[in-house]
């Protein structure tokens, strides 16, 4: 892949609804990729025009959300099993 279309690639998944959100999982080769040829994802994201602050910052939101999300499910399913909260 060139560096051009690495970079059109980049544009296109940040345009996506999830952003670049988890990319390292759902796109690795292009994160790879990226990686090698720009030498860090940052530089990449930066090379393509695109706010990686921005980026990151949402990235974190959505990675709070989700997990936030899931506590609040497993504290459902043990309400609704019987089970008690683990202890710390």
């Amino acid at each position: 892949m060139t560096p051009a279309a690495l970079l059109e690639k980049i544009r296109t998944l940040a345009g996506r609804e999830d952003g670049l959100f988890r990319v390292h999982r759902t796109h690795g080769a292009v994160y790879a990729r990226a990686r090698r040829q720009f030498g860090s994802w940052a530089a990449a994201v930066a090379a393509a025009g695109q706010d990686y602050e921005r980026a990151v910052t949402s990235a974190r939101r959505r990675s709070i959300e989700n997990r936030r999300r899931s506590q609040r499910r497993a504290r459902s399913a043990r309400r609704t099993s019987g089970l008690a909260a683990p202890s710390r």
